[in-house]
C-alpha cells in the first residue's frame, strides 16, 4: 500500500483538564457531569453536535436495565433517575415512579439532548462538539493529550485522568493498552442494528395491527425481509406521530470506517424496502413515509479493554455481587448473530435453528448456553466491579460504557443505556476523587468511592 509522509509540526493544546471525558453518550455524559460535579475541571469531547451517543444518534430507546431482572425494584438511580425527571418536566419522559413500572424507560431523543447540554452547563463542563479524536500522545505507559481534528485544525486537549467512552475503546487503542475483539471464536462481536421512524401511519385496532405485523413475518419467512423482527409499529412514547422500530440487522466492525459505511446504506435499503411494500400492500399505509432513520448505524460491541477482572456470562446469569461493585446491571446475555443472520435467527444459544450451518455453533455447541441460562435470577442484578474500568497498562485511564473490561458474554449484558449510565457516574466520580487523593485511579480507595456515589443517590 503506498504512503504519505506528513510533515511534523507543533500541536496547539487548546485545553488543559483534570478530567478529559472522550465521547458523549450513555457512558460519557454522565461521567462529565459526575466529575464536574465534584470539582474536576472536565472537559467532554465528542464528534457529533450532540450528546447522548446512540440514544440520540442511533434514536435506541428505551433506556433498559433500571430494574432487577423481571421486577420494578430500580437498580440504577443517581444521575439517571435525575435526567428522567428533568426529562419528564419537559413532556419527554414518563414520571420516575411509572418509569419502574416499565421494561425501559422511554423517552424523546430531542428533549434528551436538551436536558444533557443543561446539566452540562451547570456542572460546568466544557463541551467539544463536532471534534473527532485522532491520536493519543503518550508519556511513557501514561495519556499525556489526546489530538483532535476539528474545522478549526489538529490541536490537542492535556489532561490527569482520560475517560475512554468512546465504545470502541478508541483512546485505549491508540494509547497501546492492550484490548479484545468480540468473541474469542473470531473476533466477530454482535452484529449492528439502526433504529428508524415512520410516519403517516392510520391508527389501527390492535386485531389490525397484529394482522399486519403477522404479514410482515410471513414476508421474512419468505425471504424478502431482511429483519430479525417483524415488529415495526412499536412507538416510544405516547405523544409521538410516529413509530420507533428496532428491525434491522448488519454483520460488521464498527472500528472499521469501511464496514460503518457498508451497513449504514444497508439497512436504509431494507427500511425503504418495507416502505415500498406497505405502500403498495395495505391499504392503510399508502401515505406511509419515511419520517427518520438514526443520523448513525448503531453498534453492540467491538473493542474491549483489558481490565484486572473482565465481566463474564457467568457473572451476569448468577447475580453475582462483587465488593468493588460500581454498578449494577440486570439485561441479559443478549447476543445479537455476529455473522448478522435474520429471521428466523435471533440470539446466539445453543437452540440457534441454523445448527451445525454456522461455524461457530458447528465448533462450540458444547459450551453455548441455552435460553433459559442467559437471564439474571429473577428480582436480582449483577455488580460492575471497579477493576472492569481499569487498564492494566495505561495507569491515567478508565474506561466507561461498552469499551469496560468484559468477555463477549458478559458485555452482551452490560452493553445496554441504563448500566453504562450507571458506569458512567462511576467513572466520573472516580477519576475525580482519584486527583483529589493525589493518587492513580487504580490506587482509589474503592470503598470511598462507593460511599460518595451512594451520598449522590446511586445505588450500589
Amino acid at each position: 500500500m503506498p504512503t504519505i509522509r506528513e510533515p511534523s509540526r507543533e500541536i496547539p493544546v487548546i485545553a488543559e483538564a483534570d478530567v478529559v471525558v472522550c465521547g458523549g453518550g450513555p457512558g460519557g455524559f454522565p461521567a462529565a457531569i459526575a466529575a464536574a460535579r465534584h470539582g474536576s475541571r472536565t472537559v467532554l469531547i465528542e464528534r457529533h453536535g450532540y450528546l447522548g451517543g446512540l440514544a440520540t444518534a442511533g434514536l435506541v430507546a428505551p433506556i433498559l436495565a433500571h430494574t432487577a431482572s423481571e421486577s420494578h425494584t430500580p437498580i440504577v438511580e443517581g444521575l439517571l433517575k435525575e435526567i428522567t425527571t428533568r426529562l419528564h418536566a419537559l413532556g419527554g419522559a414518563p414520571a420516575w415512579e411509572d418509569a419502574l413500572q416499565e421494561w425501559g424507560i422511554r423517552f424523546d431523543a430531542e428533549a434528551l439532548k436538551h436536558t444533557l447540554d443543561e446539566m452540562c452547563a451547570e456542572a460546568g463542563v466544557q463541551v467539544m462538539f463536532h471534534t473527532q479524536i485522532a491520536a493519543v500522545a503518550t508519556e511513557g505507559d501514561a495519556i499525556q493529550a489526546v489530538i483532535i481534528e476539528t474545522k478549526s485544525g489538529r490541536q490537542a486537549v492535556a489532561g490527569k485522568v482520560f475517560i475512554d467512552a468512546t465504545g470502541d475503546a478508541d483512546i485505549a487503542h491508540r494509547a497501546g493498552a492492550p484490548t479484545t475483539h468480540g468473541r474469542a471464536f473470531d473476533g466477530r462481536g454482535e452484529s449492528m442494528g439502526s433504529f428508524f421512524h415512520l410516519g403517516g401511519l392510520p391508527e389501527l385496532a390492535e386485531e389490525r395491527a397484529r394482522e399486519i405485523t403477522e404479514l410482515i413475518e410471513h414476508e421474512m419467512e419468505d425471504g424478502r425481509f431482511a429483519f430479525y423482527n417483524p415488529h415495526f409499529l412499536g412507538k416510544n412514547t405516547e405523544h409521538q406521530d410516529h413509530t420507533s422500530a428496532n428491525m434491522t440487522r448488519f454483520s460488521g466492525d464498527s472500528d472499521n470506517a469501511a464496514d460503518m459505511t457498508r451497513g449504514e446504506a444497508y439497512v436504509r435499503k431494507n427500511v425503504w424496502e418495507l416502505v415500498r411494500y406497505l405502500r403498495a400492500n395495505v391499504p392503510e399505509f399508502a401515505d406511509v413515509y419515511v419520517q427518520q432513520t438514526s443520523p448513525q448505524i448503531g453498534p453492540r460491541e467491538s473493542r474491549q479493554i483489558v481490565g484486572p477482572y473482565a465481566l463474564s456470562g457467568d457473572d451476569v446469569h448468577l447475580g453475582l455481587k462483587f465488593e468493588d461493585g460500581i454498578a449494577r446491571g440486570s439485561w441479559w446475555i443478549d447476543i445479537h448473530c455476529p455473522l448478522g443472520n435474520t429471521y428466523p435467527v435471533h440470539l446466539c444459544t445453543v437452540e440457534c435453528p441454523q445448527g451445525a450451518d454456522c461455524p461457530y455453533w458447528a465448533a462450540e455447541n458444547e459450551r453455548m448456553r441455552s435460553k433459559a441460562e442467559l437471564y439474571p435470577p429473577k428480582g436480582d442484578w449483577y455488580d460492575i466491579p471497579y477493576r472492569a474500568l481499569l487498564s492494566i497498562k495505561t495507569p491515567n485511564l478508565l474506561a466507561s460504557g461498552r469499551c469496560i473490561s468484559a468477555t463477549h458474554e458478559g458485555m452482551a449484558g452490560a452493553r445496554v443505556m441504563g448500566t453504562c449510565i450507571a458506569i458512567g457516574q462511576a467513572a466520573g466520580t472516580a477519576a475525580a476523587l482519584a486527583i483529589q487523593a493525589g493518587v492513580l485511579v487504580g490506587e482509589l480507595d474503592v470503598q470511598a468511592l462507593r460511599e460518595t456515589l451512594r451520598a449522590d443517590g446511586q445505588l450500589v
